[in-house]
């Protein structure tokens, strides 16, 4: 199981371009359109999910369109607290939504999760699993990704990072929404207690990279 305390000592030598970031709405390079960048081709259907130890794994299939391109969803897991900061706060819990296009590139839709209202939508996600670590279980879940962003796409960050995770892969392109889903107190807990302890990665150094905010402007 990774250790989160030993953050110092994961290998982060193979690029100098990092994920998790600050984000903020002042500092980013503004970009106002009227399209969607991000564009859900079809529901996700998943199929299994797998104990990761301080992490569940949804392993699944789907179709997603990023700026144009067309990305395989293959895998939803989760970090507690968000890894991302956004405007000077840490969300409760982040999801991530990784993608893959034909040539391997990978690519992260990233949406912070707070406490609110109750979501039925993420509910077979908010469950106890009694799984070992790399066990595996049959998942058949389906989530419509247009009704459950739905009002929460207009406004996200983009940047070239890497994975959170050792190997801490570079090259990951991150879309991180700015607008939170939300989750009841009960759900969040539920899942939360299955974990001993915290799974973020620390923020890293944003090393002059580019950082684009998109505001998504419908035409009326």
């Amino acid at each position: 199981m990774l250790d989160y305390k030993e953050q110092d000592n994961w290998p982060d030598h193979l690029s100098q371009w990092q994920s998790p970031l600050e984000l903020s709405a002042l500092q980013a390079t503004k970009r106002q359109q009227t399209a969607q960048v991000i564009n859900f081709s079809t529901d996700y259907k998943f199929k299994t999910v797998v104990g990761k130890g301080n992490n569940l794994q949804y392993n699944g299939v789907g179709q997603t369109m990023i700026a144009g391109r067309t990305f395989e969803f293959q895998q939803l897991h989760f970090h507690f607290p968000a890894e991302h900061l956004v405007n000077g706060k840490t969300a409760s819990m982040e999801l991530h939504f990784v993608q893959q296009n034909a040539i391997g590139q990978l690519s992260v839709l990233a949406f912070l999760v707070e406490t609110g209202t109750f979501n039925e939508q993420l509910a077979p996600f908010y469950q106890h699993f009694t799984l070992n670590e790399n066990e595996e279980t049959v998942f058949a879940e389906r989530l419509n990704m247009r009704a459950l962003t739905a009002g929460r796409t207009q406004k996200v960050y983009r940047y070239l990072g890497s994975l959170t995770t050792p190997p801490l892969l570079r090259g990951v392109e991150w879309w991180v929404f700015e607008e939170p889903l939300t989750v009841s107190p009960t759900q969040l807990e539920t899942l939360r207690t299955d974990f001993a302890s915290d799974n973020a990665r620390r923020v890293q150094k944003v090393n002059e990279r580019p950082i684009v905010r998109y505001q998504i402007q419908p035409e009326r």
